[in-house]
């Protein structure tokens, strides 16, 4: 069963007992430290002492990489190793480890090497994580994503699910942990889920995911709210098609492949409808220091639409100098140099439109059971052109005026 929002979910680590010690030698901190029993790579329990090898076992494994446990043996032996020959005996170590790690189950670059297959029907579905409530608990919105993924493997419509988010709120575990929780908690095997703990925005999302893409994908499948595909969908068709326009430019001369077109794949967006909420009171739209869970579908959706009108979100795709926000980007994507862009940019203002009109009389928080809207959003217009009027410069601002000015869904007694 999910959880329900707010809920505690189980922590797959916890400290056990030892004595904390420290020495310094050669930058590195060795010696006995707490020990922890973890979840290594593929499910499998060890107790790992936090030499430094153990650390960086520890740090490969939570980038999503299989650590077979039959590593933390050596690891462990260097502290014995470290009286004499510390630095050769360090080097031999860490050179060990990264001999044995399996680097094959992460995508390769090079078109020929790549695990895109252009037209496979095989899926992997990518969850967008969302900052979590104050105290590190998975809200309703993050459930419903995690219901929604549950689905497609249940059905067989693809093989394994990216969770994917960091800890951009800092309460002190990642969006990631907490959706692969969920899913375990729904009876989803480790071996279904891979762990992508380095986003802090969409784009991130988009771009971190490209290196866990399994062998013989052909489709993926982005799983998010209503109120959030419209910009999801625009950025990630943005960041898929500078991906594949840099590589094909990098091996146009190559020997290998020459000029062919990069495999692509088929990008389905899988709608996650969102509830009203049932109490219009917790609404914190008009506090900026309030969290994100506490603000109404119809403020989200307005903040949504403006975040591609005010041109936010193009900016952002670039980087400093067009937007002052600097996360971990690591790639400047000029919009304006894509010939695709302005359909893609028409096609995301007019769904993210569609979601502000759909949602304006949702004032309460999407925490709750309450109301479920019924909202002009028909699946087919998601994975198509959605029908709606030409729209010009400002007509989003247009709309977000209106949705002010709609009064709430009644709170019923």
């Amino acid at each position: 069963k999910f959880p329900a929002p707010g809920a505690n979910v189980p922590r797959p680590c916890r400290r056990v007992g030892g004595q904390r010690r420290r020495m310094s030698a050669m930058g590195f901190n060795v010696g006995l430290r707490r020990r922890r029993r973890c979840v290594a790579g593929g499910g499998v329990e060890a107790q790992c002492r936090g030499n430094f090898v153990c650390r960086f076992l520890r740090s490969i494994c939570a980038l999503g990489v299989a650590v077979p446990a039959s590593l933390l043996a050596p690891a462990n032996a260097v502290k014995a190793r470290l009286s004499s020959g510390l630095q050769l005996g360090l080097q031999r170590e860490v050179q060990a480890v990264m001999q044995m790690i399996d680097w094959e189950v992460q995508n390769q670059l090079p078109p020929w090497l790549s695990n895109i297959e252009a037209g496979s029907q095989l899926g992997v579905a990518i969850v967008l994580g969302q900052s979590l409530q104050p105290d590190g608990t998975p809200s309703k919105v993050l459930i419903d994503r995690a219901r929604r993924a549950k689905q497609l493997l249940d059905e067989g419509v693809v093989g394994k699910v990216i969770v994917s988010g960091s800890d951009p709120a800092g309460v002190g575990t990642t969006e990631a942990a907490v959706l692969a929780r969920v899913l375990r908690g729904a009876g989803i095997s480790n071996e279904k889920i891979v762990l992508e703990s380095q986003a802090t925005t969409t784009a991130e999302n988009a771009w971190f995911s490209l290196r866990w893409i399994p062998k013989g994908t052909g489709r993926l499948h982005l799983v998010t709210s209503d109120f959030h595909m419209a910009r999801a969908s625009y950025i990630f068709e943005s960041v898929l098609s500078y991906f594949y326009s840099a590589l094909e430019v990098k091996y146009a001369n190559h020997e290998h492949w020459g000029a062919r077109q990069y495999p692509r794949l088929g990008l389905q967006l899988e709608l996650v409808q969102s509830s009203c909420g049932s109490d219009a009171g917790l609404n914190q739209d008009n506090n900026p220091r309030a969290d994100i869970t506490a603000r109404s579908l119809a403020r989200r959706a307005m903040d949504e639409l403006r975040y591609l009108g005010t041109m936010e979100v193009s900016n952002s795709l670039y980087g400093p100098p067009r937007s002052h926000i600097q996360y971990i980007w690591p790639v400047q994507i000029d919009v304006k140099l894509d010939p695709d862009d302005p359909q893609r940019f028409s096609t995301a203002m007019a769904r993210a439109m569609l979601a502000v009109r759909a949602f304006c009389s949702c004032r309460a928080p999407p925490e709750g059971e309450g109301h479920q809207l019924e909202y002009p959003l028909d699946l087919p217009t998601w994975n198509g052109q959605p029908r709606d009027e030409p729209w010009d410069q400002w007509q989003w601002e247009r709309v977000n005026s209106q949705c002010v000015a709609t009064p709430p869904i009644p709170t019923e007694a």
